[in-house]
């Protein structure tokens, strides 16, 4: 058995170090005096090789660093970690780790012991030494080992989330077009000014926010503002696009499920609003709601709480709603395809957010903005538009807005090589004067970007990725000015 002093240096070291190739040698040094070791192995269990691999050693490096399962119900051990199975499997283990783990460098009698954490086998400790008269001090370090694993695999698991927290931030930065999520709006002073005056009203007020606005106009963009001002700045600020979850996972995405709900519901799983629980919660195309998920939606904005799907107890959720789309809600409304009742509750305070064409003013500053990252994400360094450049932005009338400008600025920096912006390919043709009566330039330019890729709509070279343009949208735009796509496609 192990002094009390003795433990407690165990107990401190688990504590100090978390990583596992650091706390390994220092518990084999700390234990020398009274369990004495010529070598300590401590092997993790991995799930997808369904094998045990050498995670940290003390003494000389075994010459195994995979061992295999010994018998085919070791799954079963593993996922059950009853300490009764663990000894069975372990003591099968043993009789093939003295010829395994022993032939360089491991002198004495070889032992090993389960690392059993919450009744679940993490991984296997073995050691090699005078073990005879110590074998139930063995025991005694089973518990400290095995904590030191999981506090392993805890700061592994922590360091991935990290990189995907990173890469996600990275994502949303390009897709936001912006180097920081605190960035100033470009056109705050300008053809944006009411808006962020609006945006500065309601932000401490917590009300709902409908955002209104032409697809690709930065409807995003000024829901993050209204989050980043608000009291609930340091809650999370969750996105979700109603139009792009099927009808029947509406419920289950927002409100989240229990266990066994539906098929395929092998656990519970929380919806968006728990997510977003404290922070605040942006509803994008809330016109695509079905009608069931609207009465549910109502009931959250009434008196706070939500029920999964397939349970019966409510739970309180503090979320703000931010809501946005593209659509006439109040024609909905009347058309009866979006509640009278829902819409009176979420136009609180609304927003409108002014087309691209209706601010060009703030053309020069997006574009060298959007020319500056577009260079240094693929070349580099700064691209600048030129006045002529400028020119022609302000010639075209953006009928896909700020998304379609972002795009067509990228395109025009991959097109320069990196030296110049070659905005006359980018957009198609040298465009004509805008004609805000017929909708012609909007026309021409839509039938020549189509013309251009095919008939393409969908995919990386299709109409829509150029125009910066979701498909379906594009499709809209098509048929609204009874443009024939399928006429441009190369018959085989």
């Amino acid at each position: 058995m192990l002094t009390p002093e003795r433990r407690a240096l165990v107990w401190r070291e688990v504590s100090r170090h978390l990583e596992l190739r650091t706390s390994v040698p220092e518990l084999a040094r700390i234990l020398a005096p009274e369990l004495p070791l010529t070598a300590v192995a401590v092997y993790r269990w991995d799930d997808a090789r369904n094998e045990l691999l050498l995670a940290a050693h003390a003494g000389p490096e075994p010459a195994v660093h995979h061992l295999g399962l010994p018998t085919p119900r070791a799954q079963e051990v593993r996922a059950f970690g009853l300490q009764a199975r663990v000894e069975v499997w372990l003591d099968r283990l043993r009789t093939g780790l003295s010829r395994t783990l022993v032939p360089e460098g491991w002198p004495g009698v070889v032992g090993a012991g389960g690392l059993v954490v919450d009744g679940v086998l993490h991984g296997v400790l073995v050691v090699a030494g005078d073990l005879v008269p110590h074998r139930m001090a063995l025991h005694d370090v089973l518990e400290p080992f095995a904590v030191a694993l999981t506090n392993d695999l805890r700061l592994a698991t922590l360091a991935r989330l990290n990189e995907a927290a990173l890469a996600d931030r990275s994502a949303l930065l390009v897709r936001l077009d912006r180097t920081d999520v605190t960035d100033d709006v470009v056109g705050s002073d300008g053809g944006l000014a009411t808006v962020m005056q609006r945006v500065a009203q309601v932000a401490g007020a917590e009300v709902p926010v409908l955002v209104l606005g032409e697809t690709g106009s930065g409807k995003e963009v000024v829901a993050r503002e209204v989050h980043h001002r608000s009291p609930r700045a340091k809650g999370p600020f969750l996105r979700v696009n109603c139009g792009a979850i099927p009808p029947e996972l509406v419920d289950s995405e927002l409100f989240g499920h229990e266990r066994g709900a539906f098929t395929g519901a092998v656990a519970t799983r929380k919806g968006w609003f728990e997510r977003a629980d404290g922070g605040t919660l942006f509803l994008d195309e809330i016109g695509e709601l079905p009608a069931a998920a609207q009465v549910r939606l109502l009931r959250v904005l009434q008196d706070g709480t939500i029920q999964r799907v397939g349970g019966h107890d409510t739970h309180t959720v503090d979320v703000r709603i931010i809501a946005a789309t593209h659509r006439d809600l109040a024609a909905l409304r009347r058309a009866g395809t979006f509640r009278e009742d829902l819409w009176y509750r979420i136009s609180v305070f609304p927003i409108h957010l002014p087309p691209l064409r209706d601010r060009k003013g703030d053309l020069p500053a997006l574009a060298k903005v959007f020319a500056a990252r577009a260079g240094q994400r693929l070349h580099g360094k700064n691209l600048v538009p030129t006045p002529a450049d400028l020119l022609r932005l302000q010639r075209y009338d953006w009928p896909g807005n700020v998304r379609e400008l972002a795009a067509v600025i990228e395109r025009a920096a991959i097109l320069g090589g990196g030296d110049h912006l070659d905005l006359a390919t980018a957009l198609g043709a040298e465009p004509a004067a805008p004609d805000s009566g017929s909708g012609g330039d909007e026309r021409g330019h839509l039938e020549a970007t189509v013309q251009r890729c095919l008939g393409r709509i969908e995919g990386p070279f299709g109409a829509a990725a150029a125009l910066g343009l979701k498909p379906g949208t594009l499709r809209s735009r098509l048929r609204k000015l009874d443009i024939d796509w399928e006429r441009y496609r190369v018959r085989g």
